[in-house]
């Protein structure tokens, strides 16, 4: 490791890097870079492989840090301890472990290398909570998901989608784009069936649809759902029935059900 030194300043360049890129989704489309913020988060990046280029510790955090043996690769990696008092300004959750890192975006795989025939993703249309952005991905990660694609969502390297994914950013296959289309038709071009998601209608029960291997399921805005034209664009319409007078499911939960049902599927269950 290069020598570690304590920051106190707060026009340090490291720590108006890490403060510009926190509250920028310019700054970190034109840095190319985010951040993290936890223990768990920082080590699954390592894990990972990520590419950390700056690592910020408070004292107790670099204390758990060296007590938990984690091993980095430190060659290209700023390593600095904070002082208490910018230690709680780096810190966007109640109760911060005090670790943090600058990572640098990994270079995300183009369509047509994502999808291939057999496979199983979630496609995501115009979300745009930042906790159903992550939770969803942290749902593919668990269930074997081969890849996620998000369309024209929120950014998802902010702070709030990157700790609602708990590290599976770190695992999960992803790529983000501007339209659907495009995606569909790659969906078309590799046998891909594409099932929205939508509430009632000529949809089928999602408890009864025969899912099976290379399929997709697309998955709307919180608020109004998927855009006609793209739910009539897919292959199928599959619907969560609701009791009583409740509509729809939270983005997040419904795509957790939809998902695991696919993979029930794939499975021949």
């Amino acid at each position: 490791m290069e020598t570690l030194r304590k920051i106190t300043a707060k026009d340090n360049p490291a720590v108006k890097l890490y403060r510009k890129l926190s509250r920028s989704r310019k700054e970190r489309m034109r840095e190319g870079k985010f951040v993290l913020e936890g223990f768990r988060l920082v080590t699954d990046a390592v894990k990972s492989g990520a590419h950390l280029t700056h690592i910020f510790w408070t004292t107790d955090g670099y204390s758990r840090w060296e007590a938990e043996h984690v091993q980095v690769d430190w060659k290209e990696t700023s390593c600095a301890l904070l002082s208490n008092e910018l230690g709680t300004e780096f810190a966007q959750t109640e109760h911060s472990q005090g670790v943090y890192a600058i990572c640098k975006m990994p270079e995300q795989p183009y369509l047509e290398e994502l999808i291939h025939p057999g496979g199983n993703y979630a496609i995501l249309h115009q979300l745009q909570d930042p906790g159903n952005a992550g939770m969803i991905l942290r749902t593919a990660d668990a269930l074997g998901i081969d890849g996620v694609i998000y369309s024209a969502c929120c950014d998802i390297y902010s702070p709030k989608v990157v700790r609602a994914t708990m590290g599976s950013l770190f695992r999960v296959p992803l790529c983000t784009v501007t339209e659907i289309a495009p995606v569909l038709e790659v969906c078309r071009e590799a046998s891909i069936q594409t099932c929205a998601a939508v509430v009632g209608g000529d949809a089928q029960h999602v408890g009864r649809f025969a899912f099976h291997k290379g399929m997709a399921v697309v998955i709307g805005n919180e608020g109004n759902g998927l855009p006609s034209e793209v739910a009539s664009a897919c292959t199928s319409r599959i619907t969560i029935p609701m009791h009583g007078t409740i509509e729809s499911l939270n983005a997040a939960m419904a795509a957790g059900i939809i998902l695991w049902e696919m993979q029930r599927g794939k499975e021949g269950k």
